[in-house]
């Protein structure tokens, strides 16, 4: 069951994806599919883009929030009923690694280890892979 301090953690992360920057990645990265490999090479590599960095500050955001759930600070079943864009981030990376394997390295171990166990999580991962598949 979850408590008060769960309720609270949750609220909190979402409040830091509110911050300014952090809008303008999730903006970004959720209307982004790039057509070709060297486009997401580029993306993907050239730190001075700023959609480089919008990517990295989006996935170590999640990363770090799954972090949270997989270490069993916050209650898993809360967390995964509001964690969906996460899912979504992860499932992006997991389908431009399967279209562009040899340009786009980007994993996300951590949501990929609460999709392993969670159900909640992977029926929103399965509704984003039939977005994006």
């Amino acid at each position: 069951m979850a408590t008060h301090a769960d309720a609270d953690l949750v609220l909190r992360l979402y409040d830091l994806r509110r911050e300014s920057v952090m809008r303008q990645a999730r903006a970004w990265f959720i209307g982004w599919t790039p057509t070709n490999a060297e486009e997401a090479r580029l993306i993907a590599t050239d730190m001075s883009r700023k959609e480089n960095a919008w990517l990295r500050q989006l996935t170590s955001y999640w990363e770090m929030a799954y972090s949270i759930a997989n270490a069993g600070a916050v209650d898993e079943t809360l967390f995964a009923k509001n964690s969906g864009e996460g899912v979504l981030v992860a499932v992006k990376c997991q389908v431009f690694k399967a279209r562009f394997p040899e340009v786009w390295t980007r994993t996300m171990p951590e949501v990929e280890a609460f999709l392993a166990r969670n159900p909640i999580a992977q029926q929103k991962a399965e509704i984003f892979r039939k977005r994006f598949g």
